[in-house]
């Protein structure tokens, strides 16, 4: 056995291989302290390490549930390594966020965030080998941990991924939890439709200022009945439509070439639009509003479909 015996063992562990591990495929303990003084491997916590191409978040997460067995990955860090997606880019230091039923103070938190609590055994999954918390549990503290715009831009996501049927799971999961009364009133304002985080943002935008969109996800036929567009906001009975252009949108010619096209047949028809970026959530909400007010304002020059 060799090192590409432990690194094979690591592969199939996203990455992550113990000590022990890393022993028993022939590997010396000098020859373990020299992969890491070279920073060739890098070392998360006690006795564990992570081999290069290593998965940054399912790697670590192993790495700690192997250091504190007892313990389920939970929070952000258990929809990071379900693939959630709407969630914030993790930062560079950002720890494992791990749930357990009692905070030893004698065991190494290096890059381990640790949360105090009970979970049934229903709550807990096993995802290839790693525990975290249940979609709707996760889902749950994750709306007890962001702010009303990025809670509900992740729960739309979950509802949108199938993770979850309804808010009924998330809500039962919020009953008795601090801050859950505060945040129940969101659960109402989910839509799974709503394709991007920016798109939630944009719709709970123009939602705060009275501005509710008519549809989401519209569809515009042809005469002949194709479908030429499905857009993300829109108001049919004004023939204006909303669209959330993300970073990196459209970027492509042909992809260019073929929006060209559909805005032009919109058009044709009487439809009006709008496109906002992530810049303009940032930084200027209330134009948004302004600039969609005014649309709805005037009459559509086409009322036929």
């Amino acid at each position: 056995m060799s090192l590409a015996d432990a690194l094979r063992i690591a592969r199939r562990q996203d990455g992550m291989i113990t000590r022990e591990q890393a022993l028993e495929a022939g590997l010396t303990a000098g020859r373990i302290r020299w992969l890491v003084r070279t920073g060739k491997w890098s070392r998360p916590g006690r006795a564990t390490y992570l081999v290069p191409g290593a998965d940054p978040i399912r790697g670590n997460a192993r790495a700690a549930v192997v250091r504190r067995p007892d313990a389920v990955v939970c929070g952000i860090t258990a929809a990071r390594v379900a693939g959630l997606d709407a969630l914030p880019l993790p930062g560079p230091a950002e720890p494992v966020h791990l749930l357990v039923s009692r905070c030893n103070s004698h065991a190494p938190a290096f890059g381990v965030a640790f949360h105090v609590g009970e979970i049934e055994a229903r709550d807990v999954h096993n995802l290839a080998g790693i525990p975290i918390t249940s979609p709707a549990r996760t889902l749950a503290d994750l709306t007890l941990t962001f702010d009303r715009m990025r809670a509900i831009s992740v729960l739309d996501a979950g509802l949108r991924a199938g993770w979850i049927p309804g808010m009924d799971a998330v809500r039962a999961q919020l009953f008795g939890r601090r801050g859950a009364v505060a945040r129940r009133p969101w659960l109402a304002e989910v839509d799974g439709r709503s394709e991007s985080p920016l798109e939630t943002h944009v719709r709970l935008i123009l939602a705060d200022a009275g501005l509710a969109a008519e549809e989401l996800q519209h569809h515009v036929h042809d005469e002949g009945g194709s479908i030429i567009a499905r857009l993300d906001l829109a108001w049919p009975s004004r023939r204006v439509f909303v669209e959330a252009d993300g970073v990196g949108y459209h970027s492509a010619p042909l992809p260019i070439h073929r929006d060209r096209d559909r805005q032009n047949r919109l058009v044709e028809r009487g439809w009006r639009v709008q496109r906002f970026t992530w810049a303009d959530v940032e930084h200027r909400p209330g134009w948004i509003v302004a600039r969609v007010a005014t649309l709805l304002a005037v009459p559509p020059e086409v009322m036929s479909a």
